[in-house]
């Protein structure tokens, strides 16, 4: 099915819009969970569904694949940081990198879990 092979440009363009409209003065989304800030959350859960949809997309299955997927997936949230820097209400941060890392992390982990043994067969085959 080609279709599946736009769901990661849906998402990282949704990510990218929501990164790239003006934020409150304050800054970051507010309240936290535990020790851990809400924009964090979000930006951890939005990076592990660009790197899971990323996979599937892909159908990934070999191990050297899912570690590039969450390189580029960081790499893509270091762009996105250096892209709303200049938009009023946001900021550089390290530590939302961090958190998109993480979440890069936990979503690849996750399709490497539950994703690649269900998946189909790719065409073409990524099978080392």
């Amino acid at each position: 099915m080609r279709s599946r092979r736009w769901l990661p440009v849906a998402v990282a363009l949704a990510i990218l819009g929501a990164s790239l409209v003006p934020g409150s003065a304050s800054g970051a989304a507010g309240g936290a969970v535990g020790p851990v800030g809400v924009d964090k959350l979000l930006h951890a859960g939005g990076y592990a569904v660009l790197a899971f949809a990323t996979l599937f997309a892909l159908q990934a299955r070999s191990l050297r694949t899912a570690l590039l997927v969450v390189l580029l997936v960081t790499a893509f949230g270091g762009a996105v940081e250096l892209l709303q820097s200049p938009v009023p209400g946001r900021h550089l941060s390290a530590l939302d990198l961090v958190a998109d890392a993480v979440g890069a992390a936990l979503g690849t982990g996750s399709w490497w879990l539950f994703g690649r043994d269900a998946s189909t067969p790719p065409d073409g085959g990524d099978q080392h």
